[in-house]
Order: structure tokens, then sequence, then C-alpha cells
């Protein structure tokens, strides 16, 4: 019995993979219970309460781009438990992810009454042959701490356009512009668009989506009366058994858990495992953000 069990578990995560990386993304349910759900929001909360007025006139279409990484941490430690979650890192390991690496975080607040999210993908490793093939250098993790629908801006997705080219990889090779970021002129633009390919992401509080860093997504304007906060978490799923010089790419360029050394040692034992660490002499892969997927 215990050998058919295990069978099965592995049949259903092998079903589990091949899922994600034919649409780029999956989602997990009840993952993280209220409590936790309600703690981080009150620190993300009193983040975005701290930020400046030009920090929220620079991100119009996302409400906020707050980084979350060592300084952050430190000062709002509920955030390694999330990164570190036994659920969250139980959901990486189903999909066949054992041993991942955090790279940095965002807290994205979309206000009330706020416009749509643009289209864009993340990928920043475009020169890596790796960024061609089913395994992702980097995903994106997304906790909403409250309950998203079209309605206050859920998530949109286009499946499979990590793996195949889409009309919007020509028509918006450059998705972070100022003009974007600002909602300046959406009307026309193709950022903005509606695409016959794309599907909702609705989630609950405590679910989580998981995604390629090179999947097309954006998000619904918040029409709502509430603010709707996303957690967006990165990290490199298969960082050891990337090639030397992607790790080596890897870590030149993300610096998510340098912790200070006042940091409490049992916040920084808690993340150890998950940090970044390079020490070959593999030379970096330089970023580049424009893919030339066929």
């Amino acid at each position: 019995m215990a050998t058919q069990t295990v069978s099965a578990e592995r049949a259903n995560a092998g079903v589990e993979r091949a899922q994600f990386d034919r649409d780029g993304f999956s989602i997990f349910r009840n993952v993280l219970d209220a409590a936790l759900i309600d703690r981080l929001r009150e620190a993300s909360d009193a983040s975005l309460a701290v930020q400046d007025a030009q920090h929220f006139a620079e991100q119009v279409a996302t409400g906020s781009m707050i980084l979350v990484n060592g300084p952050f941490i430190e000062r709002y430690p509920v955030f390694a438990e999330l990164i570190a979650h036994p659920g969250v890192l139980g959901a990486l390991a189903r999909l066949g992810f054992h041993d991942p690496k955090f790279g940095h975080g965002r807290v994205i607040s979309k206000p009330p009454h706020s416009p749509p999210l643009f289209w864009h993908e993340d990928g920043r490793f475009w020169d890596d042959p790796v960024s061609y093939t089913p395994v992702p250098i980097q995903a994106f993790l997304m906790f909403y701490l409250t309950d998203t629908t079209p309605e206050n801006g859920c998530l949109r997705v286009i499946p499979g356009s990590h793996l195949k080219r889409h009309p919007l990889h020509d028509l918006v090779p450059e998705s972070h512009t100022h003009d974007n970021r600002q909602y300046h002129h959406p009307d026309g633009n193709p950022a903005f668009a509606r695409y016959d390919d794309e599907v909702d992401v609705p989630l609950r509080a405590g679910d989580f989506v998981a995604g390629y860093g090179t999947v097309f997504h954006a998000a619904h304007a918040n029409a709502s009366d509430r603010r709707r906060t996303c957690l967006t978490m990165w990290y490199y799923p298969a960082f050891p058994d990337l090639p030397e010089r992607t790790q080596a790419s890897v870590a030149a360029v993300e610096h998510g858990l340098r912790l200070s050394a006042a940091a409490p040692p049992e916040l920084a034992a808690l993340l150890r495992p998950l940090d970044i660490v390079y020490e070959g002499g593999a030379e970096p892969i330089p970023t580049n953000w424009t893919s030339r997927l066929r």
C-alpha cells in the first residue's frame, strides 16, 4: 500500500509539473492561514505608509513597487516566514524543485479605482540558452492579501507565452516603460489591450500562483473601493541544477538575502538555506530583457 501511495504521489507531481511547463503557471490553494495573512497585511500596510508621494506617482499602473530585500525583511520579519514557509516550499517541491533559492520580492499594492497593469514578461536572461527551455531560471510566486476577481484587479496570464513567440513580444518589446508605468496614452496601446488567448487567474487570500518569469502577465484594473495588495516573491527554483554560467549570472544580479550583522540569528538561520551562493569562477552572461523566442 505504501509503495502504491508513493507511486501515486510521483504521478500526480509529474502531472503538476507538466501543466506548469505547458502553461507557464500553476495555482496552489489554501497554503497560508488567516493569521499569517493578517500579519502580512499589517506589515505591508506599514511599508506602504512610509513611502513618499513620489513613489506612488511613479507607479500609477502597478500601484507600488516596494523592494523586499535583506533590510526590508529585517524591518518586517514576517516576510521571512512567508519566504521560507513550509507550505510554499512544499508546493515547489511538488513541481520538482527541492532546493529553491530566493532572489527578492515586491509589495505591489493597487489602490481603489486604479488602472490595469500592463502586459509584460520579466525575463532578463534571454541571452542564456536555458531561457529557451522548459527549465525556469526564475519564477514569481504571487500571494494576494485579499480575494481577487476581475473587478478588483486579479492576475491575467497568456498561457504558453514563455515557450513560443506571441504578438506581444513584438508589440511591447519594452514593457516597463515610463509611459506604461504612468498609464500615459493607454488607448490603442497593446500593453493594455485584451487578447483572445488570455485567461483570468482569480485567487483567494491564502492561495498563491507560481509562474515562469518569462510568461506574459498583467492585471485588471482595481474598480473596487478597497486596496488590493499582491506580494510577489522571486525564486530561482532550480538554481543548484542550472549550468554554472547561469548560476554566475543569477548571483551577479541578485542580492536579496544579504542580512546585516545585527539581524537576529533565528532570522538568518531561517533564510540561510534559501540564499543564493555561487563561489565558482564562471563569467556571468550579460543581462538581456529582449526575447528571441520563435
